[in-house]
């Protein structure tokens, strides 16, 4: 079997320039070029990019979790509903957001506590 001669890219460009070579001898010229390097990936993509192309190619579905199968919907008449998955609850009730943080009323709820002696004793086996 002939060994496939390499050429530098100095020597291609001067063959592309010259008029006495014909189109066969040219891509014989080229045909050492793995024209496959060229896509090869330069980087490692972030592990979630490559997640999402996994999904896309319906290689395996993403674990379903609160961030991503969960969101809420206000309909037209201003009732606001949550959605999990395929359970849908109605929201009545919210935090307001000039209202109190939720460690200001865990603070409320233990003071009140205190107060009322309703504080249950826990062992130190639990």
């Amino acid at each position: 079997m002939k060994k496939k001669k390499t050429h530098t890219v100095t020597q291609l460009n001067k063959m592309m320039m010259r008029d006495d070579l014909s189109l066969w001898e040219i891509i014989e010229a080229c045909a050492f070029i793995d024209i496959c390097d060229c896509y090869e990936l330069l980087f490692y993509p972030p592990k979630e990019q490559e997640d999402e192309w996994r999904r896309i190619r319906g290689e395996y579905e993403l674990e379903q979790t609160l961030e991503n199968s969960s969101f809420y919907v206000t309909e037209p008449d201003g009732t606001k509903y949550f959605y999990c998955g395929n359970t849908r609850i109605k929201v009545t009730e919210y935090f307001a957001e000039k209202g109190k943080t939720v460690s200001e009323l865990v603070e409320d709820v233990v003071r009140y506590a205190a107060r009322n002696g309703t504080i249950a004793k826990t062992s130190p086996t639990c």
